[in-house]
């Protein structure tokens, strides 16, 4: 898969220069990329980056739930949600949001007003992904599925569903040498509640919200936020389990 593939790929899925996107990505899609670039990876996020340009803005998840256990956070932790995460968290180009568990690296001029959100709740509504829905943001899967998108539970705490609860976690940040406190609407540990949206994305594609594109052997998929949103809460008004395996 070539540099003209992957626009391609990306054009199908209606991704344009000045888009802001919030990307979920596998860094095993990188491995088919045909390039002389010794790292395949750092190839296909500055291409990401060109594909957007300075007015676009590229969001990606670079979360550290240990801070839940160790009670701290350190702008420079470790991202723990895979390669591509830690590969994008490390450019010079891109800063990372407070939040001490679901912190964002990101990429573009929107950053101050995206870590201007309320770090004293992980899913509400003044929460990043409060400003996500805000703003109608295009959330991108590359090499995953839709199983991989939190936005999903910023839904659920704004449907308050059955199968979680709020939880008060203090944790000290260190670049700013205080204590916060943040509500996070974990899972109840006595009610099965894996999540599982596969009747989500027939229900999507039903409704033609979702976009799909092959991405070499892998699958693009975008969503926007607030098809995202909408279809999750026609989906629970009809059943409160439809999202989750029981």
């Amino acid at each position: 898969m070539d540099s003209e593939k992957i626009k391609f790929s990306l054009r199908k899925c209606g991704l344009k220069k000045s888009d802001t996107i919030v990307l979920h990505a596998d860094a095993g899609v990188a491995a088919q990329i045909i390039t002389s670039e010794k790292n395949k990876l750092n190839y296909l996020i500055n291409l990401l980056l060109k594909y957007v340009g300075n007015r676009g803005n590229i969001i990606v998840p670079t979360f550290t739930y240990s801070a839940c256990k160790n009670n701290s956070f350190e702008k420079n932790d470790q991202s723990e949600v895979g390669l591509f995460s830690e590969t994008f968290r490390k450019l010079k180009k891109v800063k990372r949001t407070d939040h001490p568990i679901f912190s964002f690296a990101i990429f573009g001029k929107k950053f101050g007003y995206f870590n201007k959100a309320d770090i004293n709740t992980c899913f509400g509504k003044n929460s990043i992904f409060g400003l996500f829905h805000k703003l109608n943001v295009k959330i991108v899967c590359l090499g995953c599925d839709i199983d991989r998108i939190t936005f999903t539970h910023y839904v659920e705490e704004f449907y308050k569903v059955y199968y979680r609860y709020n939880k008060i976690f203090n944790i000290y940040l260190k670049n700013k040498k205080k204590t916060v406190s943040t509500n996070y609407y974990v899972r109840k540990s006595n009610i099965k509640n894996n999540i599982d949206l596969k009747r989500l994305n027939k229900y999507l594609v039903k409704k033609k919200r979702i976009k799909i594109s092959n991405f070499g052997r892998y699958n693009l998929i975008v969503i926007n936020s607030k098809d995202f949103f909408l279809s999750f809460v026609e989906l629970l008004k009809k059943n409160k389990k439809s999202l989750i395996k029981n």
